[in-house]
């Protein structure tokens, strides 16, 4: 995996009511409980070690859909994309979160988005049929357990970069066959370019220290390309010639 300073932790919670910005602090910000006093925290030991397995996330707020488009805008430019968004349905005045949702798709299709409600007003089935990548895309019902939000967090997070890291290797063994090609390309050129010398008899290809070669051994030494054997018509007929009269003789 990823080095931990290369990882995304980012994290963007969207929506308008305040008290939702700080459930997600609580839930998501265990060092709050640390920062507390020895003898006080010694009271929430149980928390403590419930806490203890979250990486640590950053968080990011935006209280509107435009907002929220902006801030993925403004980290996308910097080079520094967000993994997951959780995403309220219900944020007037303004986009909704289904349309928030759909422009920022159009900026960033790698985003992890989980959509949150508290009203039914909007069934899943409509929510799917305006959104793309569903394969990204989660739907949850407030109230939501602290449970439920820590581990949709951590999936999702890994998620985005295992997918990242498996993108970025798949690119670089592209780059790497392209590499290749392009050297046995100019590896053949080479050898090709100005006179072999070549036997007018065998067509054995004599190399720089005087040995004398097959000629498919010699651009197999120097491109590293690989042959397969056969035997053409006119070859078939002179080593087997019975066997070619014969199948004449079929076909007749």
């Amino acid at each position: 995996m990823e080095n931990e300073n290369t990882r995304n932790n980012r994290v963007l919670i969207v929506d308008d009511q305040e008290e939702i910005h700080e459930d997600f602090e609580e839930m998501l910000k265990p060092a709050l409980i640390y920062s507390l006093p020895s003898d006080l925290a010694s009271a929430f030991d149980s928390e403590e070690e419930e806490v203890g397995f979250l990486p640590e996330f950053e968080l990011l707020h935006a209280r509107s859909g435009q907002e929220a488009f902006e801030v993925v805008k403004s980290f996308l430019d910097d080079g520094k994309p967000i993994a997951v968004i959780f995403m309220d349905v219900r944020m007037p005045p303004g986009c909704d979160g289904i349309e928030t949702t759909r422009r920022i798709r159009e900026i960033d299709k790698d985003v992890e988005v989980v959509i949150m409600t508290a009203y039914n007003g909007r069934p899943l089935s409509e929510i799917v049929r305006n959104i793309e990548f569903l394969h990204k895309l989660l739907y949850i019902r407030k109230p939501f357990a602290r449970e439920e939000v820590q581990q949709i967090t951590i999936s999702l997070v890994e998620k985005w970069n295992v997918e990242k890291e498996l993108a970025e290797k798949n690119r670089q063994l592209r780059i790497s066959e392209q590499m290749l090609r392009e050297e046995l390309k100019d590896a053949l050129a080479k050898m090709l370019k100005g006179f072999l010398p070549i036997c007018a008899e065998c067509k054995k290809i004599r190399d720089d220290s005087g040995s004398w070669n097959q000629i498919d051994a010699y651009i197999q030494k120097h491109t590293g390309t690989k042959f397969t054997y056969s035997i053409c018509p006119e070859c078939a007929v002179k080593l087997y010639p019975e066997l070619y009269e014969d199948n004449v003789k079929l076909k007749n």
